[in-house]
C-alpha cells in the first residue's frame, strides 16, 4: 500500500484525459456550417466555423494542466514511498522525484542524499533505467517542464487541424458527388469553394485533431496520444520503484 497514493494520482490523470476526450468528441457540435456566395465569382462557398473556440481551448488547457500535475505528483509520491522503505534518513521537506536537465545532475542529486550508499540498486535503477533527464526519458522530462510551465501560464493546445467529411456536391447535370477535404492546420473558419453552377447538397461535418503546440519532442503530437504515453511512462516508473524495494532488501539480507 506504500505506493497507493502514486497510483491514485495516476487514476485521477485518467479522469482528466477522459475530460479532454469528451471535449474533443463534442467539437463538431460547436461547428456551424453555412453556404455563402463568392462576391467575386458568384460560386457557392461552404463555410465551417467553430463557435466558442476560446472557451473550448481554455477548458482543454485546464484539463491538460491538471493531468500533467497529477502525473508529476505520482512520481513524487512514488519517490517518497521508495525512500521510506529503503532510505528514510534521506527524506526531508524538499524531497521530490529527482528530475534534472542532465544525467550528471541526477547523479549528483542522488549522491547528495546518499542513495548510492544506502540503496545502490535504487541508485542504479534511476540512472540506468528510469533516466529522468533531458535526452533520457523524454516523457518524464516533459511532464516536469510542463508542470512548471502550468504554474505560470495555461498549456494551450492547438485544435486547428481539421478536415471536413461527408460533403455532397451536385453538378450542372444533376450528378451528386461525395467527398472530403484534406486536413488543414489553418484556424477556423474553414472554406470549401466549388465551381460556378455547382451546388452543395450536404455540408458535411468537421473532424478535429487536438494537437499540442510545445516542443521539441511532443510538438504537434495528438494531445490524447501524448497524455497516454506520459501515463505509460509514469506507470512503468512507479512499478519499477516498487519492484526495487524487495530486491534491495534482499541484497541487504544477504550482504
Amino acid at each position: 500500500m506504500k505506493f497507493h497514493s502514486a497510483r491514485t494520482k495516476i487514476d485521477r490523470t485518467k479522469k482528466h484525459i477522459a475530460e479532454v476526450e469528451s471535449i474533443v468528441r463534442t467539437l463538431p457540435d460547436h461547428s456551424v456550417a453555412t453556404i455563402e456566395i463568392n462576391p467575386n465569382g458568384g460560386n457557392e462557398v461552404l463555410k465551417h466555423d467553430l463557435l466558442d473556440r476560446n472557451e473550448i481551448i481554455t477548458n482543454i488547457a485546464l484539463a491538460l494542466g491538471d493531468a500533467i500535475h497529477n502525473l508529476h505528483c505520482a512520481l513524487d509520491h512514488a519517490w517518497a514511498s521508495v525512500l521510506t522503505e529503503l532510505s528514510p534518513a534521506s527524506i526531508n521537506g524538499q524531497t521530490k522525484f529527482p528530475i534534472r536537465s542532465v544525467r550528471n545532475q541526477v547523479e549528483a542529486a542522488l549522491r547528495g542524499i546518499k542513495i548510492d550508499g544506502t540503496a545502490p540498486t535504487l541508485f542504479n535503477l534511476v540512472l540506468g533505467q528510469i533516466k529522468p533527464y533531458l535526452g533520457g526519458n523524454e516523457s518524464i522530462w516533459s511532464i516536469h517542464i510542463l508542470d512548471i510551465d502550468d504554474k505560470h501560464r495555461l498549456l494551450l493546445p492547438v485544435i486547428e487541424y481539421a478536415s471536413i467529411h461527408g460533403i455532397e456536391v451536385e453538378d450542372q447535370r444533376g450528378k451528386v458527388t461525395s467527398g472530403s477535404t484534406w486536413g488543414s492546420s489553418e484556424k477556423p473558419p474553414y472554406y470549401v469553394h466549388i465551381p460556378l453552377g455547382y451546388h452543395f447538397k450536404e455540408k458535411g461535418t468537421v473532424a478535429f485533431s487536438v494537437l499540442f503546440d510545445e516542443g521539441p519532442k511532443f510538438q504537434f503530437a495528438d494531445l490524447r496520444d501524448m497524455l497516454w504515453v506520459f501515463i505509460i511512462q509514469v506507470v512503468n516508473t512507479v512499478q519499477a520503484l516498487e519492484n526495487i524495494v524487495p530486491i534491495e532488501l534482499g541484497r541487504r539480507a544477504t550482504s
